[in-house]
């Protein structure tokens, strides 16, 4: 069994749907005649006007996807603009063989999961939305509910969840309620640890990407795994960082949410290593300039795109995997990248960075806040090891 993803993109003059049966016929090209790919996730970044504009689009792809009967997989629509074109289809490809899994995939207008299962571990892919709410904490609430609901009903964990990708309207907006001021990444930290308490984390918290949305509320996709014969899944420290969820409070912004004594740090892991029989994936988290704990180059984006890319590269390093327990004997294969910038004018900076250290393709970039207001660039990655 393989992964692979391809990265596709639209131009930006077509309609919606249009864009939509572009990247498809692009998707086909690259597969076709060959019956044992699966596509198992889908994720469409796409610029959204307003919140009213999102809420037509996501009618749209409902209406689309459910007129399709080939589309048994999750599909996500996210308010990021592609910085250099249309819209950008993200499709994640399993290659196995027949019977290989016993599969199956339910769906509503708010959530949808593939699960997949054989005798020696079961996938589950998902995602969970909710953006009907006017206020910012319940459509958090509304989507870790609907999170919980769908490990609950298919037997999974908050522990086994090994990727995380935390969409979020407004990251870094401030709210006065009450006398306090709250944060909406802080809103969401809070209520991911209510919901995260249920477990134990005995290998760790996800590796996770909390990321700036322009409209949508609140997102949630993941990726769990529950290994049925031994444990193979590993949190991946950086000493050049301190860990996310031992962050002091003060890089902390906003007070906390009423049901939580104090504001909580974000639960995730700086990368996530796993194996499955014959192949393995290293996920690494949202990753962006801060050394320590603190951010560094505030006003630099090429300094902190060098800083984030540096990051990467030792937290990737077969030294640090070693020293992480992951048995290596090379340096791991890059799969996909996806880039994350504040402002669409750092573009040419950051592409000829990035392309001068992780090669010109397998990469999206977006225009997308970060959970920082000091933070220019963000950077996640998928490696084969």
């Amino acid at each position: 069994m393989r992964i692979s993803i391809k990265c596709l993109q639209s131009p930006y003059f077509e309609d919606f749907i249009t864009q939509i049966k572009h990247c498809l016929d692009q998707l086909n090209l690259l597969v076709i005649n060959n019956n044992d790919y699966n596509i198992v996730k889908m994720t469409l970044f796409t610029d959204c006007w307003d919140k009213e504009d999102f809420k037509v689009k996501s009618l749209l792809l409902n209406e689309y996807v459910d007129s399709k009967s080939s589309f048994n997989f999750p599909i996500s629509l996210v308010s990021q603009p592609t910085i250099n074109g249309g819209m950008t289809m993200e499709a994640w490809l399993l290659e196995c063989s027949e019977n290989e899994f016993s599969i199956s995939f339910s769906k509503t207008n708010h959530s949808s999961v593939l699960c997949l299962d054989n005798s020696n571990y079961s996938l589950l892919l998902s995602n969970q939305c909710s953006f009907e709410h006017t206020d910012f904490k319940d459509n958090v609430l509304s989507t870790f509910n609907l999170l919980d609901k769908t490990l609950y009903e298919n037997g999974f964990d908050y522990n086994e969840i090994v990727r995380q990708w935390n969409y979020i309207e407004n990251i870094t907006m401030l709210d006065d309620v009450e006398d306090k001021q709250l944060q909406n990444y802080q809103i969401f930290n809070d209520i991911r640890t209510l919901f995260y308490n249920k477990s134990s984390f005995v290998n760790g918290y996800p590796a996770a990407t909390g990321i700036g949305i322009e409209n949508g509320g609140c997102r949630v996709e993941v990726i769990a795994l529950k290994q049925k014969n031994e444990n193979t899944v590993f949190p991946i420290t950086n000493s050049l960082q301190v860990d996310a969820h031992k962050y002091s409070e003060i890089v902390l912004v906003g007070n906390a949410i009423a049901e939580i004594k104090k504001v909580s740090t974000p639960k995730f892991e700086r990368a996530k290593a796993l194996h499955l029989i014959d192949f393995g994936l290293l996920f690494v988290s949202g990753t962006a300039s801060i050394v320590g704990e603190q951010t560094v180059f505030m006003d630099n984006v090429e300094k902190q795109t060098i800083t984030t890319i540096e990051n990467i590269e030792h937290l990737i390093s077969v030294n640090n995997l070693i020293k992480n327990k992951i048995t290596v004997t090379s340096y791991p294969e890059l799969i996909n990248y996806r880039v994350y910038l504040k402002n669409k004018s750092d573009y040419k900076i950051v592409k000829l960075l990035c392309d001068a250290h992780f090669g010109i393709k397998k990469s999206i970039f977006v225009k997308a806040d970060i959970c920082r207001s000091n933070l220019l660039v963000e950077i996640e990655a998928i490696y084969s090891i």
